[in-house]
């Protein structure tokens, strides 16, 4: 049995793969484990979730996202854990997030912030978000400095963390035709990303790694000053309007985003990667693109 003072430091680490998005480890080859003698993979893992259930206190147990809770811990150490489909109850308490510390330090970063070279020097000099130590560069932006519409995906891929803009790769050159189709051309749009870093082989940014840049991307939205947002893929979309549905039920609605005390339209559509994956889903983005042309047009 685990001392307790190891059992809590495994499940802060735990807790922290977790809300990093780290739910598995890869090895550099595949391997074959229907020819490997022993136990299956993932069991010491398994073993070692058992020996901290079995000894933790519901409290502790809390403190992990639910995937890496295994499913016989016992009643004891799932205490407290929320059950699939009911409401949501907050443990009485909380631990201060470690997230506020950081925020704070980007909204003070971006808070003499007045053009776009002030917004990236304070992002180059901002240490608050872990993505920047494995990323090549910074992807601000691409496009006009001011635009009607500004244009807000996820992360940074590969072809992106080479060049240094958002939007650069495959996913990228069908965007650009996208907006051929509704006559816009890069000149006429301001891209960005909720993120401005690649995330370690080009998963999904976690919520926390968004709430980190948020005061950077609320400030540039205050510098570009869009009529109107376009908000692609459900991550970009869940964090920009601040719900919770998934992209198929938000998209081709607008929502009002408050920027600063300014209340911007912002629709949410597929991201082009997904339509790159997914040719069939291009005529729900192609109305959800007919939508912002309409938009646009009433504002001249």
């Amino acid at each position: 049995m685990l001392e307790s003072s190891e059992r809590a430091q495994l499940v802060s680490l735990l807790a922290w793969y977790g809300e990093m998005g780290i739910d598995a480890v890869l090895a550099e080859q595949p391997v074959d484990w229907s020819e490997r003698p022993g136990a299956a993979p993932g069991e010491a893992i398994r073993s070692a979730l058992r020996e901290i259930a079995a000894g933790a206190g519901a409290r502790d147990v809390a403190q992990l996202p639910a995937r890496l809770v295994p499913q016989n811990a016992g009643p004891g150490a799932m205490a407290g854990r929320q059950l699939p489909g009911a409401p949501l109850q907050r443990p009485a308490e909380q631990p201060k997030p470690l997230r506020d510390p950081v925020t704070a330090s980007a909204r003070k970063a971006v808070a003499a912030v007045t053009s776009l070279s002030e917004l990236r020097a304070a992002l180059e000099s901002f240490e608050g978000c872990a993505l920047k130590a494995t990323a090549r560069n910074t992807c601000l932006y691409r496009g006009a400095e001011r635009a009607r519409l500004m244009i807000i995906g996820e992360a940074p891929g590969r072809d992106e963390d080479l060049v240094g803009k958002p939007f650069v790769g495959r996913a990228g050159q069908l965007l650009d035709r996208m907006l051929a189709a509704i006559d816009l051309s890069e000149e006429d749009v301001h891209i960005t990303n909720i993120v401005y870093w690649r995330p370690p082989g080009n998963r999904t940014p976690t919520p926390q790694e968004a709430l980190i840049c948020r005061p950077f991307l609320d400030r540039q939205i205050r510098l570009v000053e869009p009529q109107m947002i376009l908000v692609l893929g459900g991550a970009a979309a869940k964090s920009l309007l601040g719900v919770n549905e998934g992209i198929m039920k938000l998209r081709g609605k607008w929502k009002q985003v408050d920027i600063g005390g300014v209340n911007v339209p912002a629709l949410a559509s597929l991201h082009p990667a997904y339509l790159l994956r997914t040719p069939a889903a291009k005529r729900l983005a192609w109305r959800d693109l007919l939508a912002v042309r309409a938009a646009l047009a009433s504002r001249n």
